[in-house]
């Protein structure tokens, strides 16, 4: 059974490396060939990811895990490794018809199908070497697609700054390996997890190595203040798009996630993430409610998305930030690859605003209808605040949705039929969640270190400033009253549009320092047919 699984697991990324091999010139003399050869492959990698996956599964009781030198197949890596394996079988799937007749389909396809190998061998990578190099490898990769059209002043500077950031991550990311040598004496992953275990090692040395890993995932999955590159790199393929959202950006996440019973030995390097996540998660949502760009409103929700995702992890929370990246992956797959129906959509489902009726009275009743179904869950299915704060939290954080849902069925004068209809929808979703939630909890209990219980002031606090912040972003949304109102609403839509000015500076700072500079063209929104 354990070579079934390793044999399965590793022949995935292999198989996709090995249609990376034709050289670009090649690739583009037979783009058709590619075609056929990246599709065709990528169906084998899925069927023999998903053996693995099944495999390690059926292998039933215990910690399902499997640690052969150079690689780690658990339950953790082979989901990821079946989500990376699915999502880039659609994505290769899709390329064939967008960049039919394209001069460079063939070396896209090379580039595309070593991307998603990159990302493959991360995911089941057993030594922490392995693991960085494969880290190292996917920004490459990543960074060839990014270029696809080099001519396109705004790629390159965009690509640009991806790269020196990706390169901070990257040393981070080593300064870690040699501290957790130095602490663990080894890399690999099964010892490394079995001493972090069993020995309580607080040293200055190993709180170290926990911030440089969240340094390192922070960078990688676009957190503040280095996001800007994210909405930034548009005038890619939106292949490319979606792949990176979906996949790519994932792996910071997958780090804390993988790496959690290193860190939560330094609750100092978790609560620093926890602050990040949450600045980044507030950020990228009121960023995302200005934006009159579909893909840049979908890459600051990703930005939001990341952010609430670190969150997770920084509560302890390994096994709902899992569950996240799962969802959140095939939502923005889907989002990207069907971005440009969205306008289509949008035009058709269009009709006249009607004066507003809604009353601050049933914002009341929604409010508490929806803190009932969230505390009835929570209590259903035996969770509490104390022993799975980052799963009540986010339960809290669904109320707020689910207050809107509800408002708005009692807004109007709605019925007896459509208010019943929303509270079956309010209830099936609280409790879809909490089970989802419950149940992740249970299956990656071996995989992930154990939820940390809040028993500090420091978590109480920042438990609260979440809350009272996606609140306060709840009632932005109810209350805007959008651009064209008072000038101290339209001061805030223009900054908040433009990001607070995040990423002029970090460009200004790219064309300063860089070696090359790249003057920008705001006249360029794209130019890629959707």
């Amino acid at each position: 059974m354990t070579s079934l699984i390793t044999y399965s697991a590793v022949s995935a990324p292999l198989l996709l490396f090995l249609s990376g091999i034709p050289s670009s010139t090649w690739a583009d003399r037979h783009p058709q060939l590619m075609t056929k050869l990246c599709g065709t492959l990528s169906i084998i990698a899925v069927l023999t990811a998903g053996l693995a996956g099944f495999s390690i599964f059926y292998k039933g009781s215990g910690p399902a895990s499997v640690a052969e030198n150079l690689f780690y197949i658990d339950r953790l890596s082979a989901m990821m490794l079946m989500l990376v394996a699915f999502i880039g079988a659609v994505v290769i799937r899709y390329s064939r018809q967008y960049l039919d007749g394209d001069p460079g389909q063939g070396r896209f396809f090379k580039w595309l199908a070593w991307t998603i190998a990159a990302v493959m061998t991360l995911v089941i990578a057993g030594h922490f070497i392995l693991f960085v190099l494969a880290w190292i490898l996917t920004s490459l990769c990543l960074h060839r697609l990014l270029l696809f059209y080099p001519e396109r002043q705004g790629a390159r500077i965009a690509a640009r700054k991806k790269f020196v950031f990706s390169r901070l991550g990257d040393f981070a990311l080593i300064l870690a390996g040699v501290w957790l040598y130095q602490v663990f004496g080894t890399l690999e992953f099964g010892e490394l997890f079995a001493a972090a275990d069993t020995t309580i090692n607080n040293s200055s040395t190993l709180n170290a190595a926990a911030f440089a890993l969240v340094i390192g995932a922070v960078i990688k999955s676009a957190q503040f203040p280095f996001h800007s590159w994210l909405p930034e790199v548009m005038e890619t393929p939106t292949p490319v798009s979606a792949l990176m959202h979906a996949g790519i950006i994932n792996a910071g996440g997958f780090l804390v996630i993988r790496m959690s019973h290193i860190l939560v030995q330094a609750p100092a390097a978790l609560h620093l993430l926890a602050v990040i996540g949450t600045v980044t998660a507030l950020f990228g949502s009121l960023v995302m409610l200005t934006q009159t760009s579909i893909k840049k409103s979908l890459a600051f929700s990703t930005v939001g998305q990341m952010g609430f995702m670190m969150l997770q992890c920084g509560l302890g929370a390994f096994s709902s930030a899992m569950l996240h990246i799962i969802a959140h992956a095939l939502y923005k797959a889907h989002a990207f690859l069907s971005s440009g129906s969205v306008v289509d959509i949008a035009r058709a489902a269009w009709a006249p605003p009607i004066r507003d009726s809604r009353h601050p009275g049933e914002l009341l009743v929604a409010f508490i209808a929806a803190l009932a179904l969230t505390v009835g869950g929570a209590g259903l299915f035996d969770l509490n605040l104390r022993e799975e704060p980052g799963i009540v939290l986010l339960g809290a954080i669904l109320q707020m949705a689910l207050t809107y849902l509800l408002w708005n069925a009692l807004a109007h004068h709605a019925g007896p039929a459509q208010i019943g209809k929303a509270l079956l929808i309010a209830t099936g979703v609280s409790l879809l969640y909490f089970a989802l939630q419950t149940g992740f909890l249970h299956l990656l209990r071996a995989e992930i270190a154990q939820q940390m219980p809040i028993d500090s002031l420091f978590d109480s606090l920042l438990l609260t400033v979440v809350l009272a912040g996606f609140f306060t972003i709840l009632m932005l949304q109810i209350q805007y009253p959008g651009p064209a109102a008072a000038k101290v609403w339209q001061a805030a839509y223009v900054h908040l549009y433009n990001g607070f000015y995040i990423s002029t500076l970090a460009n200004r700072m790219i064309q300063r320092y860089g070696s090359k500079p790249v003057r920008l063209s705001h006249r360029h929104s794209g130019g890629i047919p959707q």
